[in-house]
């Protein structure tokens, strides 16, 4: 099985800790950084890091996922989701591996494919039905 290594690159797109951006959508083919305050769901091709400051309301889609703050919605990750100790996940969660710091919490249901193209169909999916 070819497993992804969690990589969490250097961010191209850092939403700062003073900031609040809402948005419909946010689509990077880079990785991307939560310091503040983001509304709207994410489709990011690499990496997204939600600080331990940084705060999302929607849905992420990524291929890894680095939590420390906190997530209202679900998450669809093709390789791995890490939850640190002060994270909190309130939504459904799609992975491919999680790994759970003690004191980490999730509100939702936890589901682990390890297949490569989870989120790749689901995007497909979500598309066709908009």
């Amino acid at each position: 099985m070819n497993k992804k290594k969690a990589s969490y690159d250097k961010p191209s797109t850092i939403i700062g800790k003073d900031t609040i951006l809402e948005s419909s959508m946010l689509k990077s083919k880079n990785s991307v950084q939560i310091n503040g305050t983001f509304y709207g769901d994410m489709e990011v091709e690499a990496s997204v890091v939600v600080t331990e400051s940084g705060y999302v309301k929607g849905n992420i889609f990524s291929d890894f996922l680095l939590v420390a703050g906190k997530i209202e919605g679900n998450v669809h990750i093709s390789g791995q989701l890490h939850l640190t100790k002060t994270a909190r996940i309130n939504g459904d969660i799609n992975t491919g591996s999680i790994v759970i710091d003690e004191g980490g919490n999730i509100e939702g249901k936890c589901s682990m494919n390890n297949s490569q193209n989870t989120n790749k169909k689901i995007i497909a999916d979500k598309d066709k039905k908009n």
